[in-house]
């Protein structure tokens, strides 16, 4: 096998992304939207499992669930549309058709920007063209049995989906995932489709080829070959179920084709399989053009104006505008807001502690000023610490007891109180920590200043009590106060430590190191 000087190489990424939406009925019958049914075909009526003489009628709350995903990607939205016949003969798909759209899709030539933390990309910001997003009906699922029969469960057959189609505007694999962990998010706010990969409410799709830097040229979201040259031919990946398979099925498809390149071979126009196990693409069919699929004018539907049935409904606020929000008005870091808003629970809980926090911090007596001047002073310093306790320690807490913040009991004023409790130096963070830990466990929504006063938690500064503790420390650990006083600090750092699980963390440390040096410096 001879082996060829590889040019500089260039991919080609794009994606077909295809969303199940949480309608209560399906695209165009009246069974319930319920794909999941553990019992097989039990959703099904002559309309989705496609007798003969049925007529579909058009779920209008999937036309608006389409309209509101194409306004979120920045979409025209057509006057008017309609449907299409798509043709393709699969077990899977009853009339031998599946109804789509074609040329008159509901929303298309939109964008959405991605941005990307600083060294975990080739550019810092990214701006990916729409195509097009449209309505379909989805198919039948196939079951394989220990016989190795193929049985069919209509469940899904009729669900509604939105296919959403990207330009080629990708550079890296892991733009591509991004973009996807983006999507994913957004369909999330509409509330349109929880959008779960895992159980197929989202399926990526993805079209890869290589080809020499200089040789094409991206216009209107196609690949044009330049100077005469020959392109190499595109591939689409499917059966990618997770966004570490998204970046990854994408990174080996560039290797796979780079090395059939140096190689001096080519391949063709395919549909490949993303397998999980092996970490490779595999072939599954050859690849099928609009051609191949004969589309026409659904004939039992009549063209539609979107914007009219979905009339004057308003998009909530996005994750981008309040990532940016959090930023701005509450102070927090970049990454605090991106893990904070990519939840859109965990993002509602947030707006609602950070709007009670600054009138908890000034009515506690040791911080009580106006709140103009605390939002204006300490905005930085809040945001650090309520940042930090909604990230790691609240996060930690509900992964590690296996909840959901949707059945969180703390209430955001309580969590609030928490934080302006360790602002205040009313408790420390060991005590904060125990605290919390209650507040998640219990079953019922618990004041922090009550668990504080009852169990002891606060932060003793009391130095009588703790001159106290201190002559103990020091009469248990003579050598290490002789090591000290010959010059040793760091052993300084051991004797505040005993202090500290003296007081099961309890001491305030300032407080503990002024009186610790006071008494081994006499």
């Amino acid at each position: 096998m001879s082996h060829l000087p590889i040019p500089t190489l260039v991919p080609i990424i794009g994606l077909e992304i295809h969303v199940e939406l949480n309608t209560k009925s399906k695209m165009f019958c009246s069974c319930s939207n319920d794909p999941g049914a553990g019992e097989p075909n039990r959703h099904v009526c002559p309309v989705c499992l496609a007798h003969p003489g049925t007529l579909p009628v058009p779920n209008r709350a999937a036309i608006v669930a389409a309209v509101k995903v194409g306004r979120a990607l920045g979409c025209s939205i057509r006057e008017l549309s309609k449907f299409d016949r798509k043709h393709y003969f699969y077990p899977d798909l009853p009339k031998g058709y599946q109804i789509s759209q074609y040329d008159e899709p509901i929303a298309e030539r939109g964008t959405l920007t991605l941005a990307f933390p600083l060294e975990t990309n080739t550019r810092d910001e990214a701006e990916i063209g729409i195509r097009r997003a449209h309505l379909e009906e989805d198919t039948a699922r196939l079951l394989h049995d220990q016989d190795g029969a193929t049985l069919v469960d209509f469940n899904r057959s009729g669900a509604p989906l939105v296919e959403i189609v990207t330009d080629p505007d990708f550079k890296t694999a892991l733009e591509a995932k991004t973009f996807a962990q983006e999507l994913q998010t957004i369909l999330r706010y509409l509330g349109v489709s929880d959008a779960d990969m895992e159980k197929g409410q989202m399926r990526v799709e993805a079209n890869i080829s290589v080809q020499a830097a200089g040789s094409f040229e991206i216009a209107s979201g196609a690949v044009r070959p330049l100077g005469g040259c020959r392109l190499n031919n595109k591939v689409e990946v499917k059966n990618i179920n997770s966004f570490r398979a998204v970046e990854r099925a994408i990174e080996f498809e560039i290797g796979r084709q780079t090395r059939l390149i140096g190689a001096g071979e080519s391949w063709p126009q395919e549909t490949r399989g993303w397998d999980e196990d092996t970490g490779e693409t595999l072939p599954q069919r050859a690849k099928e053009n609009a051609a191949d699929y004969r589309y026409f004018p659904e004939p039992d539907i009549p063209p539609f104006h979107p914007l009219a049935l979905a009339g004057d409904s308003l998009l909530p606020e996005l994750p981008a505008a309040r990532r940016a929000r959090f930023r701005e008005e509450y102070g927090f870091s970049y990454s605090d807001a991106k893990i904070l808003t990519d939840d859109k629970f965990l993002s509602d809980y947030t707006d609602a502690v950070m709007s009670e926090i600054i009138d908890w911090v000034c009515s506690l007596d040791e911080t009580a000023s106006d709140t103009g001047d605390v939002k204006e002073q300490k905005k930085a310093k809040i945001a650090r610490l309520a940042g930090n306790w909604l990230t790691n320690k609240l996060l930690g807490l509900l992964h590690e007891h296996k909840k959901d913040i949707r059945r969180l009991k703390v209430s955001p004023e309580n969590f609030a109180e928490l934080v302006a409790l360790l602002y205040a130096g009313r408790i420390n963070a060991g005590g904060a920590t125990k605290i919390l830990a209650e507040m998640v466990a219990a079953g019922t929504d618990i004041d922090p200043t009550h668990i504080m006063e009852e169990k002891g938690y606060g932060q003793i500064n009391d130095e009588v009590a703790l001159a106290a503790i201190i002559s103990a420390v020091i009469n248990s650990y003579p050598a290490q106060v002789e090591q000290y006083r010959a010059g040793k600090e760091p052993v300084f750092h051991f004797l505040k430590g005993m202090v500290m699980k003296a007081t099961e963390g309890g001491a305030e440390p300032a407080v503990v190191e002024k009186l610790l040096r006071a008494e081994l410096d006499k």
